[in-house]
């Protein structure tokens, strides 16, 4: 299933404002917020404004113009969809819920309210539900790359991986340049043991964004499947370098250089884990036989209790 983290991407898909986006926004901001001291009544204004504030990350303040949006217009079923964006972000998940419903039965073929919702159910478990959601917006738009991106994650995420494969196929049918569609597919491939079809789909992942840190982590993670650990080293290297706040490349990278026999250095990686997620109890383990076969033995044991205290305080 996905995380909340992983919906609230779908819903809200964009990097970060840079200087100049944030600039723009602004500007934006402004001038709806001129538009609608001149016209009180003008209900779009107030949505776009919503959208400015969303994209900046001011989610209570968005919803408070989809409020007087939907207040002025109560079947205006874009704003609908867009104060769930903003509700699920602020994780009001039943309200984005609710919104969504409303905003299908104002508008039937709303694709965004299916896709929205669909993604929803699957995260409250809802499977059968989310599917049915996901088809009606693959027929409403069936050119519509993000469709197929977004139930194919599902399907993976369910273990429905050849259907996955195909969705994943069809949205980089419809646009070449998805590389978290690559992406996407290459974790499948994982899934089904094919990992060398999976470090082919990261590479072009990472070939169409460069920076792309989650694919450099997980085409080293299929590397080291195949016992190329050299090159996963390399790639969790990279994921490190454009991402030293995420815990998994250094777990992944202390694994492969355990398994190369560079117990230091693998213990140093497990400690920036446990820096970052401090119940993480195979980062103990893993860091408890590094440190046993270094002759850290006192230091050892301690990590090894601790893993079993964790383990205790989640049953």
């Amino acid at each position: 299933m996905m995380t909340s983290r992983q919906a609230r991407a779908y819903f809200l898909p964009r990097e970060g404002l840079g200087e100049a986006g944030m600039s723009e926004s602004r500007e934006a901001l402004a001038a709806y917020s001129q538009a609608v001291r001149l016209r009180p009544d003008y209900a779009e204004a107030y949505n776009n404004r919503g959208n400015v504030n969303s994209n900046l990350g001011q989610f209570e303040e968005a919803v408070a113009d989809y409020d007087r949006a939907i207040h002025l217009k109560p079947d205006l079923a874009d704003a609908y969809v867009n104060r769930a964006n903003a509700k699920a972000a602020l994780r009001q998940f039943q309200d984005a819920l609710a919104d969504l419903g409303s905003a299908i039965r104002f508008n039937s073929g709303n694709v965004l309210a299916f896709l929205n919702r669909g993604l929803l159910l699957a995260e409250f478990g809802q499977y059968e539900d989310a599917v049915s959601d996901l088809n009606e917006a693959v027929h409403l738009e069936p050119e519509y790359e993000r469709v197929y991106l977004v139930r194919g994650s599902v399907m993976a995420a369910h273990s429905r991986n050849q259907e996955a494969i195909a969705d994943f196929d069809r949205a980089i049918g419809l646009n070449p340049g998805s590389s978290e569609a690559y992406n996407s597919r290459g974790l499948t491939h994982v899934e089904l043991g094919r990992y060398e079809a999976a470090v082919a789909d990261y590479a072009n992942a990472i070939r169409l964004r460069p920076e792309y840190a989650a694919a450099y982590n997980n085409r080293g993670v299929a590397l080291a499947k195949l016992g190329r650990l050299g090159a996963a080293v390399s790639d969790y290297d990279e994921a490190v370098r454009l991402q030293p706040e995420s815990a998994e490349p250094y777990y992944n990278r202390g694994n492969a250089k355990e398994r190369r026999g560079e117990y230091e250095e693998a213990v140093a990686d497990y400690d920036q884990v446990i820096l970052r997620r401090p119940n993480d109890i195979e980062a103990y383990r893993n860091r408890a036989v590094a440190k046993a076969v270094l002759g850290r033995t006192e230091e050892a044991r301690s990590d090894f209790d601790r893993a079993l205290e964790i383990a205790a305080g989640s049953r």
